[in-house]
């Protein structure tokens, strides 16, 4: 076995800029920065020509860069020196970027894996979510989502939210035509708010990865909230499910103490 034991070392973190310096005062030579560099903030629909409309995408990604893009927008040239964004601002540059993105047009959108680490990013990717009026099959995979409660997808009948953060049903969109959800690996404990699909056609729910599929009656639980689901966690209902346990049966079963 090996020994590890020793002196901690401490992480230093040193900017940009000063690793810079140290370089310089070493006589270490800087290399140029490449030549894609000056599109590391840059969104397609910014580029000065561009026809490609949100829903062509297979896979975008739904960044808003920091405040020193907005910074340099307009002075980010190419290696012939002309501008590599539109000259677009204020009201024009907003009309023009919701005309490009389109995402109301959409009807298959996957919008998976998008690193929405900063609150900003959060609130950019809420606001397109909140333009999928028209998607059928909406993928949000892995997103470090928390709470979609102020969504609405209308028209949504395939919703992927696996790996995510949420820890309640309460923080779901609103899902009306929902037939397939699948909520596996985030962090539900209970079945509040499992009653606000009671109303929807809802088939298939998956519920695997959570702490709440190791309740007590978990699958009976349910199907007696949701009477007209046939698969859970890609399980048919059993004839044991057959009989379902409503909360208020659940909650008689128990013994009190008092």
């Amino acid at each position: 076995m090996s020994d590890f034991s020793g002196p901690n070392v401490s992480l230093a973190i040193r900017t940009e800029y000063e690793e810079k310096q140290i370089l310089q005062k070493n006589g270490v030579e800087i290399l140029p920065k490449l030549p894609s560099h000056r599109y590391k903030h840059t969104v397609w629909h910014e580029l000065s020509h561009t026809e490609i409309h949100g829903p062509v995408l297979w896979a975008p990604r739904i960044r808003d860069g920091p405040q020193i893009k907005e910074e340099t927008f307009h002075t980010v040239t190419d290696d012939a020196e002309n501008p590599i964004h539109h000259g677009k601002m204020g009201k024009e540059r907003k009309n023009y970027r919701n005309q490009m993105e389109d995402w109301e047009s959409a009807e298959f959108c996957n919008l998976s894996y998008q690193d929405l680490g900063d609150k900003y990013q959060q609130d950019n990717f809420k606001r397109v979510l909140k333009r999928l009026v028209n998607a059928r099959e909406i993928n949000l995979v892995e997103d470090t989502l928390v709470n979609l409660s102020s969504i609405k997808f209308p028209a949504c009948t395939h919703l992927n939210l696996t790996k995510n953060y949420l820890n309640s049903l309460n923080c779901l969109p609103e899902l009306p035509h929902i037939l397939w959800l699948n909520l596996s690996y985030n962090n539900i404990h209970d079945l509040d708010g499992l009653k606000s699909l009671k109303k929807t056609p809802l088939k298939s729910l998956v519920l695997k990865g959570n702490p709440v599929e190791f309740k007590e009656n978990y699958r009976p639980r349910v199907f007696g909230i949701l009477p007209q689901l046939k698969l859970l966690d890609n399980i048919p209902r059993l004839p044991s499910e057959m009989d379902e346990i409503t909360e208020e049966e659940e909650n008689a079963k128990r013994c009190t103490i008092s």
